[in-house]
């Protein structure tokens, strides 16, 4: 397959609805009653005469000349503002918050750090929604069918009535586009047909779309690493943010929903038109108010670089950068850490993050921190790398790097369940920036599938700052008693 192929053709149910255009007539004034012109104006032919050709000439040879200048003149300017040093100025205002889902049975102690709910927040910006709402997830699987245990299904039947409750006859009707995984097994995306089928949603599908992301009305959005799924509202350990009243920094992941929208029926453009380029990058970074109590630097990187418009972030780029900068501590929480890249039946070994964490705990005495998820799914061979990784911490007293497995306890009947029962965080903090993800940290992930990230930079310090919140997560996972050492031939 093509790196550059984006999409495959996909039933035509899942085509977007297309919109009639409207046609305007033009009209002569030619066309108009009698002129009224005296007799002695018999030179001049009448009101409607042709001294508006010059006019009119003038006007089509300066759109001409528009039109035909050099692309590459305007796009090279525009590159170059996009990597201009230095934030936007006016710090713009913008609500954020972390949202978390907490599998059932996992239970913290009294006084743990807690948050707003996944399913809170998407209930809230469904409440909010008031003309459009946009929606990218790989997996559409809302309703737990087959599953016996409505407390674990029960939010994720609410939302998928909500949602379909959309095409209902008789009633205002949000725009709800979809986005979701192309996969060869319907089971993942049977309740997005539903909502196409119903006249709920416009329903497209983007190959290895991995990115979960919600865009409302350009003023609100949800970004992190819950899917679509019942599972990742009761079953599955998920971390995201929720931002209000946000139009500047919703506006600029709009663009990256506009761009998987495209993919829907077309593929990846040998160069993104202007329309899909941004100014908000890693050197121009927006400034946020937040919650009118502090303020950070903010911008979204996404991946691969196929889909990567005029001034976009690099993700890859944008987690090396946090890692090489961060002098105190880096702390990083995943499901997978893969030091390779698998693709197409081969493997090549991909040391870009493995490195630039090696570096920065033997030159620069960064303290290392990672906490992997380990469920039925793992893989074992992974603990090769991380004991690798882990090893250097006997190189020098100052040299300190600690690798730590989350497990989500579960029952009986629980490990019943497919794909549930795991920490399924991506997320990243250091002594000033907090980076949160969809992913796990492999080469395929970064090189072929499409995801997003958000990076928010602490401008000066506060207690009450996402980045502290975020560290506050970790920390009351690594010292949980659901975090377990490292350990050579780890089993659970």
């Amino acid at each position: 397959m093509s790196e550059r192929r984006g999409v495959q053709e996909i039933p035509v149910d899942y085509q977007p609805v297309a919109t009639q255009e409207d046609h305007i007539a033009s009209t002569s004034c030619c066309r108009r009653p009698n002129c009224n012109i005296a007799a002695r104006d018999e030179r001049k032919v009448c009101c409607c005469g042709h001294g508006y050709i010059i006019p009119v000439f003038i006007l089509f040879v300066l759109v001409l000349i528009v039109l035909l200048l050099p692309w590459e003149t305007f796009h090279s300017n525009e590159g170059a503002l996009a990597n201009t040093p230095g934030p936007v100025a006016a710090a713009f205002p913008c609500q954020l918050q972390l949202v978390e889902s907490i599998p059932i049975g996992l239970n913290y102690t009294e006084g743990s750090p807690q948050f707003l709910s996944t399913f809170e927040a998407w209930q809230l910006l469904l409440g909010r929604a008031k003309t459009t709402l946009d929606i990218a997830a790989p997996y559409w699987t809302l309703r737990g069918v087959g599953v016996n245990d409505s407390s674990s299904t029960q939010h994720g039947e609410q939302l998928f009535q909500r949602l379909l409750s959309n095409g209902d006859a008789g009633r205002p009707k949000l725009r709800i586009r979809i986005a979701l995984n192309r996969s060869q097994e319907s089971v993942w995306h049977a309740d997005a047909r539903i909502f196409a089928n119903y006249g709920a949603a416009d329903v497209v599908a983007v190959e290895r779309l991995r990115a979960n992301l919600w865009i409302v009305d350009g003023q609100h959005f949800y970004l992190g690493s819950a899917n679509m799924d019942w599972r990742s509202l009761s079953q599955r350990k998920e971390m995201g943010v929720l931002g209000q009243n946000c139009p500047h920094l919703t506006r600029d992941l709009a663009k990256i929903f506009k761009a998987y929208w495209y993919l829907g029926s077309n593929d990846v453009p040998s160069y993104w038109p202007w329309n899909y380029h941004t100014h908000i990058n890693q050197r121009r970074p927006l400034l946020l108010n937040v919650n009118m109590n502090y303020t950070m630097q903010a911008y979204v990187s996404i991946s691969p670089p196929s889909l990567e418009a005029t001034g976009r972030a690099n993700e890859l780029d944008a987690v090396l950068n946090a890692i090489d900068k961060a002098t105190e501590f880096v702390c990083i929480a995943l499901v997978d850490y893969y030091p390779l890249l698998r693709h197409q039946g081969k493997l090549e070994y991909w040391p870009h993050l493995d490195n630039a964490l090696r570096k920065a705990a033997v030159e620069r005495g960064v303290a290392i921190k990672l906490l992997i998820s380990w469920w039925k799914y793992s893989d074992p061979s992974e603990d090769h790398f991380l004991r690798s990784l882990q090893a250097l911490s006997q190189l020098r007293d100052d040299v300190e790097i600690e690798i730590r497995r989350f497990v989500v306890p579960t029952t009986e009947e629980q490990e019943k369940i497919p794909h549930g029962r795991v920490n399924h965080n991506s997320y990243m903090i250091t002594e000033d920036v907090a980076y949160i993800g969809s992913s796990s940290w492999s080469g395929e992930q970064f090189i072929y599938s499409a995801g997003v990230g958000l990076i928010l930079h602490d401008m000066d310090y506060n207690n009450n700052s996402l980045r502290i919140d975020l560290l506050a997560v970790f920390h009351r996972d690594w010292f949980s008693p659901f975090s377990l050492p490292l350990k050579h031939n780890f089993r659970i």
